[in-house]
This record gives C-alpha cells, sequence and structure tokens, in this order.
C-alpha cells in the first residue's frame, strides 16, 4: 500500500513521476482519439481557459454569499448557454460537472414535479428510448424510478412517437429525447413528442448534451436541423455540455428550465442538522469554482463567430468520413447524422477486431456492441472535432488498411471463450480471466471482450463490470 512519502518531492521529482504514468495513456491533444476528447484546436483559447481555471480552483461554489463572484460567472455562463436554445422570459438553468450530473438533476426535479401533482404513485416510471444515454438508467437506479425502454427504428435509430404514446401510463412522470444520441449522432423527433408531452401533461427532457451546442451552429450554416428546444411547446428541461463542443474544460455543463417553477425541484436544502444552513443547487456541495470559470472564459475566448467557424470545420470533416469511409472499406454509415458524431457497420468486416488493429496504429476508434434484443448490431463510434483535419487523410488511410488486414478474420470464437467460463460460473474471477482480463486492467486486444459484451446477458456483464471497479480502484 502506497504511502505519504517522508519527504517533501521536488516539483521536478513530482512532475516526472506523472509523465511516468501518463506513458501509456493516448494523447489528448493531436485528434487521433475519436471519443471522449473534443479540441477547438484555439490554444489561445485553451491557455486562457487553463489561467482562469486555476485563478478559480480554490474558490467553493457551495456558499455564493462568501464567492458571489461564482454567482456572477454562473449566472453569465447560463445566460450564455441558454440564449442558443429560443429561451422565454423565465427560462433557467444551472451549471453542472457534467451531461450526466445535468440529466441526473432534471429526472431529479421531474420526479419531485409529479411526486407533488400525484402524490399517490409509489414509483414513477420514465419512458427512454434504447438509444437515450446510460445516465438516465442511472438515474433511474438512484432516484427509485421505473424505466420503460423503447426500441428504434433499425434504419433511422430514431424511437417511434407513436410507441411513447403508447406507453405512457398514469404513472409517467418523464419522457426523454436525444438531440443527438450519442450511438448514432440522429436527433429524435422531438417536436411530436413535445405534442405527446403537452397532450399527457409529462415533463419531456432534451438531452442535448452532445449535439445541442453545436446544433446551434449548423443551423446558422444552412443545415436542416428540425426545432428541438424550447421553441418546441412541451420541452420542459434541456441539458447542454460546455466541456464537448463548447470546448471548455472538462467538468461543465448546463441544465435548462423552461421556468424556475419547474428548477425549484432540482434543489436540496437543509436547516435540520447542527451545523450550518445548506443549500444544494447540484448534487455536489463542495465544488471547486475552476471549470466554471474556465468555462466563462473559453465561451469568450472563441466568440460566437469562432464558434460558427469551428462548426463548419466539424461539418466539412463529417461529410467527408460519410463520403469517403464507405468507399474505402466495407463499411456503412448508419442513420443520417445531424451533429459531430456517426456510427459505422459492417456485414464483412469483424468491427472488434477493426477496433484493435486502429488501436495499434494508433488510434482509438469507440466500439459499441449493440443490442441484438433490440436488432441493434456492432458499430464503431467517430466523434469530430475540428482538429482531426490534421491528420484525415492518414487515418482513412490506416482505417483502409486496417479493414483490408481485418477482412480476412473470424473474429473471436465465442464458444470457445463461453466454454471456459461453464466451468468457473461461481468464480467471477475466473470468468474475467477467460475472457483475457486481468486484475491489472484490460487486455490490449479488446475484440474478445467486446463480444462477450454483445453476446451475454446485460444483468451479467454489468456485475462483473462492478466487479472490475472494485478490483481495481483500491
Amino acid at each position: 500500500m502506497r504511502t505519504i512519502p517522508d519527504r517533501p518531492w521536488t516539483a521536478e521529482e513530482i512532475l516526472q513521476q506523472l509523465e511516468t504514468y501518463r506513458q501509456d495513456d493516448m494523447r489528448a491533444e493531436g485528434g487521433r482519439v475519436w471519443a471522449y476528447l473534443y479540441d477547438s484546436g484555439l490554444h489561445h483559447a485553451e491557455a486562457v481557459a487553463r489561467e482562469a481555471f486555476m485563478r478559480f480552483q480554490a474558490l467553493n461554489a457551495l456558499d455564493f454569499t462568501v464567492f458571489p463572484s461564482l454567482l456572477r460567472l454562473e449566472n453569465e455562463t447560463v445566460q450564455m448557454t441558454a440564449a442558443r436554445f429560443h429561451p422565454g422570459p423565465d427560462t433557467v438553468g444551472t451549471f453542472t460537472s457534467g451531461g450526466t450530473e445535468s440529466i441526473m438533476l432534471a429526472v431529479k426535479a421531474a420526479r419531485d414535479w409529479f411526486r407533488d401533482k400525484r402524490p399517490g404513485v409509489a414509483q414513477p416510471e420514465m419512458v427512454i428510448p434504447v438509444t437515450a444515454h446510460a445516465a438516465f438508467h442511472k438515474a433511474a437506479h438512484w432516484l427509485g424510478l421505473r424505466l420503460r425502454i423503447l426500441p428504434v427504428d433499425p434504419v433511422t435509430f430514431t424511437v417511434d412517437p407513436a410507441a411513447v404514446e403508447a406507453a405512457i401510463t398514469p404513472e409517467t412522470c418523464l419522457i426523454v429525447a436525444s438531440a443527438v444520441n450519442y450511438s448514432h449522432g440522429v436527433m429524435d423527433p422531438i417536436e411530436e413528442l413535445g405534442r405527446i408531452a403537452e397532450r399527457h401533461g409529462v415533463w419531456l427532457h432534451v438531452d442535448a448534451c452532445i449535439g445541442g451546442f453545436l446544433l446551434h451552429d449548423l443551423a446558422r450554416l444552412g443545415e436542416t436541423v428540425p426545432a428541438f428546444d424550447f421553441q418546441v411547446p412541451g420541452v420542459t428541461s434541456l441539458s447542454v455540455d460546455l466541456h464537448k463542443y463548447a470546448y471548455a474544460p472538462k467538468g461543465a455543463s448546463v441544465v435548462l428550465f423552461r421556468t424556475r417553477d419547474f428548477r425549484k425541484y432540482q434543489y436540496f436544502a437543509c436547516t435540520r442538522w447542527s451545523g450550518y444552513p445548506v443549500l444544494n443547487t447540484t448534487l455536489q456541495s463542495t465544488k471547486s469554482g475552476g471549470p466554471l470559470a474556465g468555462a466563462w472564459a473559453v465561451l469568450h475566448a472563441i466568440g460566437d463567430e469562432g464558434y460558427l467557424q469551428l462548426a463548419k470545420r466539424v461539418l466539412e470533416i463529417r461529410k467527408r468520413l460519410e463520403r469517403d469511409l464507405p468507399q474505402r472499406a466495407d463499411v456503412r454509415v448508419l442513420g443520417r447524422p445531424q451533429a459531430g458524431l456517426l456510427a459505422l457497420a459492417s456485414d464483412t468486416i469483424h468491427l472488434f477486431v477493426l477496433a484493435d488493429e486502429m488501436r495499434r496504429r494508433g488510434w482509438y476508434v469507440q466500439v459499441q456492441p449493440g443490442r441484438p434484443e433490440y436488432g441493434l448490431d456492432p458499430s464503431l463510434h467517430l466523434t469530430v472535432t475540428p482538429v482531426r483535419d490534421q491528420h484525415l487523410d492518414e487515418f482513412l488511410a490506416d482505417f483502409a488498411e486496417a479493414a483490408r488486414r481485418t477482412a480476412s478474420s473470424q473474429g473471436v470464437d465465442v464458444n470457445a471463450v463461453l466454454s471456459r467460463m461453464e466451468f468457473a460460473q461461481a468464480d467471477v474471477d475466473a470468468v474475467l480471466t477467460a475472457a483475457g482480463v486481468g486484475p491489472e486492467g484490460l487486455p490490449q486486444d479488446m475484440a474478445a471482450v467486446n463480444t462477450l459484451l454483445r453476446v451475454l446477458p446485460p444483468e451479467l456483464t454489468e456485475q462483473l463490470f462492478i466487479h472490475l471497479a472494485n478490483t481495481w480502484f483500491r
């Protein structure tokens, strides 16, 4: 077990050790990681955001009366964000640590609002498409809601409004739509869902975490962007991440509400203990002012015209990928991407092996195992950001060569792996070992793991993930 060193380390020793820890990480800069990272390529904006982050990182947003600068920064950041989503005169919001927290706060508000309306319902329900982000599953788990999960169209990957309406019951407190969904980069039919929400008197949350900020600018560039925000009657709340296509430092998101009468259900207050009065606007109590200041700074450093130009580059890159990838390899783009994401499928290439081959070439493309019970095939997810154009030709060439090398692969012998698991069902570690997963981490080649994620029931794979986390974090 590691302990605090006896003597203080020098700054040089500390930073050198940290760099050794990073030696197996893929680099955050350079555009070679096609998920998780959102790089504007604007170094001046990154530099000022880092400086603002550091100047405010020690300030605690738990109590705005002590640090009124954070109240001003939050109000201004929320207002600048809300302005992109057709706010009404009473539209309000909250700065949060990320999309998951924004979503959980919206779900919490919808649940408590519903309890005021129908106090006799023991367990409210939430109606979501299978493409809705996992954060909604987490919110249901933590907040005690029942989930009704609906399939999506196998061609458009959007939910059917008629199916949503049919799923609504007297216990339904919330329906969910994505603008756009993470897995395929397409938008649900939000205008129709808004009418359904109004007709049944239920809350409609639009998850615009990954697409919303960008969609505003794509519409200004002439792209057809269906209405999805507060201009749609029935939309009650909307989440949008600033650390995605606003390119703010990590830990920056906003959840917006049509009116403050809806937002009040998000808050928590406690005066029933012996200490200071507690008012929490988010899930956190103590929270650093760093991400807030960094987000505020980057919005000013890039500016409205800057975001428009960045959106133009994202659009150009995405359209080139849509055109060129199917010409270079036997892959197809799923659905009709509408923001900065796309998903690829193939009938002949084992995508899990292809992802491993790309990793060996220095690229990370994200595997999506799919869900057979909903008719969702495996796919590869790509997140487009402006810096991708620096290495786009190299990426396309490597993808084509990796696909060619992968074409002869038979993939993973699932039956062989499963047979190794059958005699060790009671031993979770043995099950993971059969999949090539050890106590120190995941294998370099992930095809076997991703194949098992597709064929094993989610009830089992979720427990395996929890076991892994309980093993790795010590």
